[in-house]
């Protein structure tokens, strides 16, 4: 039996469910409720696309016979998901932007295992990183080039956080997230027999030297200290690019999507 999704209006700021959608603001709700917020027409429809499980449509409910809208609505009551129209300062107040988008919806977090299968994949291991807005634009730039698996190492940022989720432009629901933590990865890697390429500034060569034969995982490091040493004594090739300039570094999702279109450049299977 098919269960159609209701539709219907909130007007208030302080409805139960704005404030518990407002609440995954916050990393503790997210992990506890096991949701998150994309916003956008474009990037809703992507997730949907791509089989996320989404819990409520929220939308400009003065925008209701928008196209574009209408068709999200329609796919979001077939699965069984609620369509909320709100006023634009709902929006606004679950955003945390004084000009939202005119849709955003709640979605379902989805964690994957480390790949069983790596035959000519490129992949990618963040470890330790902070920054939300790295996180989502290195995403972006996998989805560009073609890669499809993000593993992520320690404590890193979250993923699906507003900051993250924004940043990636949709990526976020074409890639794999992985959590895992050095120990078990390195027993994966090892068990795969994948090249591991890390970035370090000691005892590496130029990244236009290394051997970019897939599949290998791209290992990038936290953006103050870098890869552990732990972590770099394990690596199959160290790299870094050559700074001509007077600083002495680049921003993480730059230096990842160099190296991630170097392999491209040396070796385009």
């Amino acid at each position: 039996m098919v269960v159609s999704g209701k539709q219907y209006e909130i007007s208030s700021l302080t409805n139960n469910k704005v404030k518990l959608i407002n609440s995954l603001y916050h990393r503790k709700y997210r992990r506890d409720l096991k949701l998150f917020v994309a916003e956008g027409v474009r990037i809703c429809k992507e997730a949907l696309d791509n089989n996320w499980k989404i819990k409520y449509l929220l939308f400009d409910k003065n925008n209701k016979d928008n196209l574009a809208i209408k068709d999200l609505v329609n796919e979001t009551s077939s699965l069984g998901s609620d369509s909320i129209g709100v006023s634009l300062q709902i929006l606004s107040k679950l955003s945390h932007k004084d000009n939202p988008q005119n849709v955003l919806g709640v979605f379902e977090q989805r964690w994957n295992d480390l790949p069983k299968y790596i035959n000519n994949k490129r992949i990618v291991a963040l470890e330790s990183i902070r920054d939300p807005g790295n996180l989502g634009t290195i995403l972006r730039t996998m989805d560009g080039m073609g890669a499809g698996d993000c593993i992520l190492l320690n404590e890193c940022t979250d993923p699906f956080s507003y900051e993250a989720v924004r940043a990636s432009m949709g990526a976020i629901f074409n890639i794999n997230i992985i959590a895992s933590n050095l120990e078990q990865f390195l027993k994966w890697k090892s068990d795969k027999n994948i090249s591991l390429i890390g970035t370090s500034l000691k005892k590496a060569s130029n990244y236009t030297k290394a051997n970019w034969k897939t599949p290998f995982v791209l290992a990038m490091g936290n953006e103050q200290n870098g890869l552990s040493d732990e972590f770099i004594n394990n690596c199959d090739q160290l790299i870094k690019i050559p700074m001509l300039g007077k600083s002495d570094s680049l921003n993480l999702a730059v230096s990842t999507g160099i190296a991630l279109y170097e392999s491209i450049r040396k070796n385009p299977n």
